[in-house]
């Protein structure tokens, strides 16, 4: 590629979702008003939390422990994230909410740093 963003086709999208949700996936949106205010992607499988964003002006005002809750009752035995090791305010976040860094490494697609995180009931 040339630099430039890149979007697939909608149609291969849709297959590769139909592809994720059988694999084991799960998505969750949260909604303030009936707008989408973050989302949530979970793998229970593999006790996998792989994605939480919340959008920026949105950010302290609990979407992202609404989130979180979400994905503890759903992996109730624990769960792994990894998150860009320089969002040290996702960090202080993830620790405030009895997660706890295991580990820095570095994003296998990406190579990017990261640290990861892992939340174990009680």
């Amino acid at each position: 590629m040339d630099g430039h963003p890149y979007v697939p086709p909608l149609e291969l999208m849709r297959r590769r979702v139909a592809q994720e949700f059988k694999a084991g996936w799960q998505l969750y949106v949260a909604l303030r008003a009936d707008r989408v205010v973050g989302l949530l992607a979970l793998k229970p499988v593999d006790a996998v939390l792989d994605q939480i964003f919340v959008v920026p002006n949105e950010q302290g005002k609990g979407v992202g422990r609404v989130l979180l809750e979400v994905a503890k009752r759903a992996m109730p035995t624990g769960f792994r994230l990894r998150m860009t090791a320089t969002n040290e305010r996702a960090g202080r976040f993830y620790e405030a909410e009895g997660l706890n860094f295991v580990d820095k490494g570095l994003h296998p697609s990406s190579g990017m740093p990261v640290h990861v995180y892992e939340w174990n009931q009680g």
